[in-house]
Formats: C-alpha cells, structure tokens, sequence
C-alpha cells in the first residue's frame, strides 16, 4: 500500500498527515532503510514490532520529505522548522506535520477500550458514550481525540480530568472537545477520519 496524503485545516490551522501501512516484510523495511538513510545508524531495538515501527515511520518520512527529526526531553518528536507527531497502531504509521504545534493519534476499535475507559473518560463523557449507536467506536475516538491533544502540548494532561470531548456523530470530520489544565484553557475544533477501518484524530 502506498502512502496516503491527505492535506486540510482545522481552526484555520494547516497540516500534512501521511498514513501508511507497509506491506513489506521486516527484512524488506530494513533493506529499504539501508538504501535510504545515507549510512544514519538504525538504534538496537529488540522488540520486534517497535522496531518495525521506527523503520515504518522513518520511512514514511523520507517518502514525504521530512528531515531533521529530533526529540525533546520529554519524548516530544520536533522539527528544525515547523511541528511533527507520529502514531502507530496494528501495522499502520500515522505523520503528521504543521507550522503549528500538533497531535496524532490512530486507533483501530478494540473491545478492551472499554477496560481502561475510567483512566481516560469522564463520567459525563460516559453518559453520553454508553447510549451512542456506535459506543465502541465513539470511545475509541474519544480516546484518540485525547491522546491527539496530550501529544500537541508534549506533556502533564490528565485525560479524563483536563479534556472534555463533546458528543459526535462516528462520522463527523470536526469534533470538539474542552482543554483546561496546566496549559491553560483551550477549545479544540479536532479533525477525524477513518482509514482501512482505523480511527485518526489530528489536534492543531
């Protein structure tokens, strides 16, 4: 499968979001990043879907051509010019790339969602979620909706405390959901889309 490059706005604010799900062996990734990467060391990862994580997202990131990648202390991938995030999810990789700051998340629903929901949903979001017509998918997308937002400030967000999501429709391109913590106060117009059965939420 080739990358997917969807390119929109949300609250006047644009960005670039590349999705891709290789369909190349593992061997096959690392032959690929031999060929691209210029002699750059690949780092020791052991576990094997990490590390067919990092070749995907590096990968994806020489197709679309982002270079100068780099991580802040706190884990928060960066860019010498403009802002980045990454997700990954079952296989898939998920870049996106704005002049603003910025969050990804990508999410295949999973009915162990409704496992952790009380460390992420808060008990008027639930109110609403347990009666949806698509409840699994609606948290799901809850769930990535938050995780996009903790990803666009970088850190100390408390998921079911600081975020509000309001209520949706599964199919709706634009969500809104209510940011207060210790980043100050914020309304977020989130941007959504479904791929290959795979939730993507983009907070800019």
């Amino acid at each position: 499968m080739q990358p997917q490059i969807v390119q929109a706005s949300t609250e006047n604010r644009f960005f670039t979001l590349a999705f891709w799900t290789p369909s190349e062996t593992d061997e096959e990734l690392v032959d690929i990043w031999g060929t691209i990467s210029s002699g750059a060391n690949m780092p020791i990862i052991k576990v094997p879907h990490r590390r067919r994580e990092w070749l995907s997202s590096r990968i994806l990131m020489q197709k679309i051509g982002i270079t100068g990648l780099g991580f802040l202390p706190n884990g928060k991938p960066v860019l010498p010019v403009g802002a980045i995030s990454m997700s990954h999810c079952n296989g898939s990789v998920a870049v996106v790339t704005s002049e603003n700051a910025i969050g990804v998340d990508i999410q295949v629903p999973a009915e162990q969602i409704g496992v952790i929901r009380r460390k992420f949903c808060s008990a008027s979001e639930w109110a609403w979620l347990e009666h949806h017509e698509e409840s699994l998918r609606a948290l799901t997308i809850v769930w990535s909706a938050k995780e996009a937002i903790f990803k666009h400030w970088g850190e100390r967000v408390e998921f079911a405390v600081d975020i509000e999501v309001l209520p949706f429709r599964c199919d709706d391109m634009h969500l809104v959901a209510r940011y207060s913590g210790v980043h100050g106060a914020r309304e977020f117009r989130l941007w959504h889309t479904a791929i290959s059965g795979m939730e993507i939420v983009v907070a800019i």
